[in-house]
């Protein structure tokens, strides 16, 4: 099974009662089993896309499954976006809503009868762990910092190695042509920094409420399709993990007159999700101690 979300993807081996064989974490994955212990495959990875979504730009399975050239794992394959391994493990195949928030970020529901739905196709997108580093970074740019604020802008300063703002707006610039993905790390390093400080620095306070309060906006878009009350919500990524923004989103997600949702924790991590999803495809049974071993694998 894989976890190939946007950070470090992870890849485990697991037999049919979910007692998790061997894992391993790196820039890329590949796994060679003898034929006896290859049973199923599945992968999440992230940039598979639905029709009408504003992320994945189209991209299905066939498209991920390029990328996993695995011509001597005789078995089936399935591949579906992380946010489907992140949503399945952490409710344990049950309707409802996860928020996934890290590198890149989705909020995904799934019906009882496993359709999916994810607020792209709302055109909505809340943003991840970078968004609230640019938004740090545009608000002391622009000179909203505060007093209260120095400690944040300190360490902002100290990221880019600039001595000032002036220092920091010429740093920015002279970085224009970096790539796209060198851009996603780099403000993504900062984000940690503001969940840090978030209960000292309004600033980085406001970032959070104010990203919180749009991915509250995508959940109560999708609440209504789940047809039940209240509809749980489960999280997963490292920002979306990380109390200082939870707690907020959890604020944010009370709206009188929405559709009440329940914000519960994970029941699995990502990869025991994959896990999870490649045994139920497979018919195995997924009683407790399947569970309990699919969990103790993180």
């Amino acid at each position: 099974m894989v976890d190939a979300g946007g950070t470090a993807p992870r890849v485990g081996c697991y037999t049919l009662d979910g007692t998790l064989l061997s894992c391993a974490t790196g820039a890329a994955g590949a796994a060679h089993h003898d034929d006896d212990a290859a049973r199923g495959l599945t992968a999440g990875v992230a940039g598979i896309g639905r029709p009408g979504s504003n992320q994945g730009v189209g991209r299905d399975g066939a498209w991920a499954a390029s990328f996993y050239p695995l011509d001597l794992l005789d078995c089936p394959r399935t591949f579906v976006n992380d946010a489907v391994v992140a949503h399945r493990g952490a409710l344990l195949g049950q309707a409802g809503i996860v928020v996934v928030a890290g590198t890149g970020s989705m909020v995904l529901a799934i019906d009882k009868n496993g359709a999916e739905v994810e607020s792209g196709q709302f055109q909505h997108y809340a943003g991840a762990a970078r968004h609230v580093a640019f938004d740090v970074v545009h608000q002391v740019l622009a000179g909203r910092a505060e007093p209260a604020d120095g400690e944040l802008v300190t360490r902002i300063l100290g990221h880019w190695g600039a001595a000032d703002v002036d220092a920091l707006r010429r740093a920015l610039r002279q970085r224009e042509d970096a790539s796209p993905h060198d851009v996603k790390r780099a403000f993504g390093n900062v984000a940690p920094v503001v969940t840090e400080l978030a209960d000292t620095s309004p600033l980085a306070d406001r970032a959070l409420r104010r990203l919180a309060e749009i991915t509250a906006d995508g959940v109560l878009l999708l609440a209504p399709l789940l047809q039940r009350t209240p509809v749980p919500v489960s999280l997963a990524g490292s920002l979306a993990l990380d109390p200082a923004f939870s707690t907020r989103l959890a604020v944010a997600l009370d709206v009188p007159g929405a559709t009440p949702v329940r914000v519960v924790p994970p029941a699995l991590g990502p990869l025991a999700g994959a896990g999870f999803l490649a045994l139920r495809r497979l018919g195995a049974p997924l009683g407790p101690e399947v569970v309990r071993r699919l969990g103790s694998s993180g």
